[in-house]
């Protein structure tokens, strides 16, 4: 019982010595996390759709375009 004790005033120790971010810290830090986000998911969505647009294009064709220079 007494290594649980130590435990939970080890942690109170720890925790008085957290630092803390002040407000205008963690709100710069909650905008710069969401722009990051919103960014990657803009990004990864227009690779989609770049993937998406070219799953639909006949390349048939410009090989065939192609095999006719060589």
């Amino acid at each position: 019982m007494s290594k649980v004790k130590d435990l939970f005033l080890d942690l109170k120790t720890e925790a008085k010595r957290i630092r803390w971010s002040k407000g205008k810290d963690l709100v710069n830090n909650v905008i710069v996390t969401l722009v990051t986000v919103i960014f990657f998911a803009l990004f990864f969505m227009g690779i989609q759709l770049l993937v998406s647009l070219c799953k639909e294009i006949d390349f048939s064709s410009i090989i065939n375009a192609i095999k006719g220079w060589f």
